[in-house]
C-alpha cells in the first residue's frame, strides 16, 4: 500500500514538474486521469478532456 502511494506521489510530481518546465497541458491532463477524485473517475476524465481541448 505505501509502494503504490509513494508511486503515485512520484507521478504526480513528475508530471508538475514537467508542467512547470515546458506549460504543456498534457502533464496536467496525464495528472487529472491518474488523480482519485475521491471516486469519481468520470470527473478525472472529462477534466482532463477539457485540458486536452484547450492543448488544441
Amino acid at each position: 500500500m505505501e509502494d503504490t502511494k509513494k508511486q503515485q506521489e512520484d507521478f504526480m510530481k513528475e508530471m508538475w514538474d514537467n508542467y512547470k518546465v515546458t506549460n504543456d497541458i498534457e502533464y496536467l491532463a496525464r495528472a487529472c486521469e491518474e488523480a482519485p477524485f475521491f471516486g469519481q473517475s468520470e470527473m478525472s476524465l472529462e477534466i482532463a478532456k477539457k485540458l486536452r481541448q484547450l492543448k488544441s
